[in-house]
């Protein structure tokens, strides 16, 4: 081997065409990606999301649910107000009344609510209020956090499924009762929990609780969505003390008991069936004692 041939380096290969030319194509199409990128986000920072939001509520009306906000903002970062909401809980708004919320605010999944898919949100909720004929109620204060998606079952056919929680504070009921005490039932309520699980369009209810100063409830059962939306739901209430001098004058626990609806132990149960629309209040009656059998007849 020669002197030269030992300090002769061998030169780098030289790039393949392919390389080249692939390069070649980034070098063009990078502006445009820049700016396709720029415009799409400038769309989500800029765009009239509340525009959006009207149009995905127009599109749950149309499956039934209907929702009247007045005034709405949002965030790209999930962050919503609301404002004068109104929610008929049937077409014939008078009959079946109408739930309605001052001030709603909170943080949400903004593209699942847009699509209508998923509903993950926190948000806190003033002055709610719903009447219907001689029922009534008022809650000062909701706070809600669900985490439900809508899954399709088949066609156009969803099912609701997921979680959902709500804890109110300052609620209170009123009914007109024209029966027996012929004037207005006040139970105001200092706290109101339910924690529930929606499976297939039924929201069952694994924990409900009501605490107050005058009755003391417990809310089981379930409620199913969907065109009538169906009740399945056992009220147990326990009226305290307070409750029975507030009407001590009316003698309420003669009263109760001659309605035979106030069980040994206190308590007050009422299964409530039906549909939202038409619900169905029926009263569980008192068990009564059983007559002692007849002490046999001593021999003459």
């Amino acid at each position: 081997m020669t002197e030269n041939e030992v300090n002769e380096e061998p030169l780098p290969p030289a790039p393949a065409e392919a390389d080249r030319s692939w390069q070649s194509k980034l070098k063009r199409i990078a502006p445009y990606a820049a700016g396709l990128a720029a415009f799409a986000l400038g769309l989500l920072l800029f765009a009239p999301l509340e525009a959006y939001a009207y149009l995905a509520l127009r599109q749950a009306g149309a499956s039934g649910v209907h929702v009247d906000v007045s005034d709405l903002s949002l965030s790209v970062f999930g962050k919503f107000k609301a404002q004068s909401i109104k929610i008929p809980l049937s077409a014939d708004a008078e009959k079946g009344g109408v739930l309605k919320i001052a001030e709603a605010k909170g943080n949400a999944s903004l593209l699942g609510f847009l699509t209508g898919d998923k509903y993950d949100a926190t948000a806190e909720a003033v002055i709610l209020s719903f009447s219907r004929g001689d029922f009534g109620i008022k809650i000062d204060s909701l706070e809600i956090i669900s985490a439900l998606n809508q899954v399709k079952t088949g066609g156009t056919t969803k099912s609701l499924n997921g979680n959902l929680s709500l804890v109110a504070e300052s609620a209170q009921v009123t009914y007109k009762e024209t029966k027996f005490l012929k004037e207005d039932i006040v139970v105001p309520f200092l706290k109101v929990m339910l924690k529930c699980r929606a499976q297939d369009n039924r929201i069952g209810i694994e924990t409900g609780e009501a605490i107050g100063r005058l009755i003391n409830m417990q809310i089981r059962g379930s409620v199913t969505i969907g065109p009538q939306t169906e009740l399945s739901l056992n009220l147990v209430l326990k009226p305290t003390d307070e409750f029975y001098q507030k009407y001590q004058d009316k003698d309420l626990r003669t009263l109760l008991k001659f309605a035979n609806i106030l069980q040994d132990d206190g308590r007050i149960e009422f299964n409530v069936r039906g549909t939202l629309n038409q619900p169905i209040v029926e009263p569980v009656l008192a068990k009564t004692a059983a007559p002692a059998p007849a002490a046999p007849v001593a021999p003459r």
